[in-house]
């Protein structure tokens, strides 16, 4: 009897356990979770195609709940919508679409937000009188939805279409269309022939161009290669004479220091009255000389000056010619070395006779001087100066019919001191 109850006992247990894990099942199918808390929305459309309780909402893609209830009413359509994620803030302001996959796919109500969310907007609750409606969703407030793309949708636009395009009117259009395309087309394969002509003709001259062109940029790459080297050279000429130049700004900047010293002190000479009336004066001087010399050139520039001028200059002319024949006579002259010999012998010989005859004067005065004393007589001499002394003829030679005059060139002999007495001797004669 006992293990019969215990028996009975456990198949209803059993019993108990399979409805619980059933129920439990069904609520996990229907996205409830017992651990988690929801909250629903109201959302309201103009229509519903498509959509029963139990379809799927979809937050960022992701399956966040289902429809609960659908309520119609005479403008709209109330769905209720519960979210099984408790802990799902969605914004506010989101879109709601209801869209179909496929031809046959089911529809889903897709929620897309608009904004993003803060950490602060994150630690609200979307439960209790607390909830910022104007940041997240709160629990009971209503959404807008709109209908996405349906398969209803697309039958009702290709029915639009098909109207549109039946229209007599629009199939005219159509052929008229069509006709242009046609016409265009033949233009445009036209114009392409005439540019492929055209491209050919501008690529025949365009290559001589091209050839230029690539002259030009190689001139202009040495050009521009010639600045660098030269900015080179500039910039290691200014680093090596940097001191020099340093020192010369320093000699400009001393110059010009200088020259300002020395305008300071010109000024109040310059600016002085006496000053500018001199250069008045001097300036009034220079105007007469200019004056002076002007009429002085209008007296000289007649014609009378012009011929005496002339005359003078001819003149000169023939003494220079007359003066240049005698010197080429000379040179001739000169330039025979027998004559040249024969002169220096003449010479030679000449002042061996002069040096002879001055000799001959002294001892004849000697000999006057000394023929009274030996006579015991005495005797008053008077010297007289070799300078009152006939001086020998000049010695004349002819050569080529020209006279040529040669004098003596001996030097006198100095004056003997004249006594301004008689000199007395005795009778007795006198050692010689």
């Amino acid at each position: 009897m006992r293990a019969r109850t215990i028996r009975e006992g456990s198949v209803g247990l059993l019993i108990l356990i399979g409805v619980g894990l059933f129920g439990a099942l069904v609520l996990w199918l229907r996205g409830l979770s017992p651990g988690n808390r929801t909250y629903r929305l109201m959302v309201e459309f103009k229509s519903t195609p498509g959509m029963l309780i139990g379809t799927v909402v979809r937050y960022r893609g992701v399956p966040v709940g289902r429809i609960q209830a659908i309520q119609t009413e005479a403008n709209l359509v109330d769905v209720t919508v519960e979210i099984a994620q408790g802990d799902l803030r969605i914004p506010s302001g989101s879109i709601v679409q209801a869209n179909q996959t496929g031809l046959i796919g089911e529809v889903f109500l897709d929620i897309l937000p608009r904004v993003e969310l803060t950490a602060a907007d994150l630690a609200l609750s979307p439960f209790g009188p607390d909830c910022d409606g104007s940041v997240i969703v709160c629990e009971g407030d209503r959404l807008r939805g709109i209908s996405g793309a349906s398969y209803e949708s697309l039958v009702l636009s290709v029915e639009e279409l098909v109207n549109l395009l039946s229209e007599p009117e629009l199939i005219e259009d159509i052929k008229t269309i069509v006709n242009n395309t046609t016409n265009l087309t033949a233009s445009a394969a036209q114009l392409t022939n005439e540019l492929t002509s055209l491209t050919q003709s501008v690529q025949e001259e365009i290559t001589p161009l091209t050839a230029s062109a690539k002259n030009a940029t190689d001139s202009v790459a040495k050009a521009a290669q010639q600045l660098q080297l030269t900015a080179t050279e500039v910039n290691n000429l200014l680093l090596n004479n940097q001191v020099g130049l340093v020192s010369i700004l320093d000699n400009i900047s001393a110059s010009s220091d200088r020259l300002r010293a020395i305008m300071d002190t010109l000024t109040p000479v310059v600016t002085d009255g006496e000053f500018v009336q001199n250069l008045e004066t001097l300036s009034a001087n220079a105007a007469a000389t200019s004056t002076d010399l002007r009429d002085m050139v209008e007296a000289l520039n007649t014609s009378t000056n012009i011929v005496m001028l002339q005359q003078t200059l001819e003149s000169a002319r023939d003494v220079f010619q007359s003066a240049q024949k005698i010197m080429a006579d000379v040179d001739e002259l000169t330039g025979d070395p027998s004559f040249r010999n024969n002169v220096r012998d003449l010479i030679n010989g000449l002042s061996g006779l002069v040096s002879s005859t001055q000799d001959l004067q002294q001892q004849t005065q000697i000999a006057q001087i000394l023929a009274p004393t030996a006579s015991g007589a005495p005797v008053t001499v008077s010297l007289t100066s070799p300078s009152s002394l006939e001086a020998p003829p000049p010695i004349v030679l002819t050569h080529d019919g020209q006279r040529y005059t040669f004098r003596s060139l001996a030097q006198p002999m100095p004056n003997p001191p004249r006594p301004t007495e008689p000199m007395a001797t005795d009778s007795t004669p006198s050692a010689p």
